[in-house]
């Protein structure tokens, strides 16, 4: 999964927990009383714990790659 892909994961990830109210309570009223539940909030730090690895992964797996070309266009005696 590439670095913008796995963003989109996140967001969207996280607007569906956003959208149960069984871990997200929206009041309209105003953000003072809008929340995480208890689970809520296990939930997100479970979530953003496996997503943070995997966009960490796909940010080492672009550098890796650009790396490569650089170094094959320096072989090829193009400008780098």
């Amino acid at each position: 999964m590439d670095k913008q892909t796995t963003k989109d994961v996140i967001c969207g990830g996280l607007a569906e927990l956003i959208d149960n109210p069984r871990y997200y309570y929206y009041s309209g009223v105003g953000q003072q009383y809008s929340h995480w539940t208890d689970e809520g909030q296990t939930s997100l730090l479970e979530y953003m714990e496996i997503m943070a690895w995997h966009l960490k992964e796909a940010e080492y797996t672009e550098l890796d790659k650009r790396a490569k070309v650089l170094v094959i266009n320096g072989l090829k005696g193009e400008k780098v």
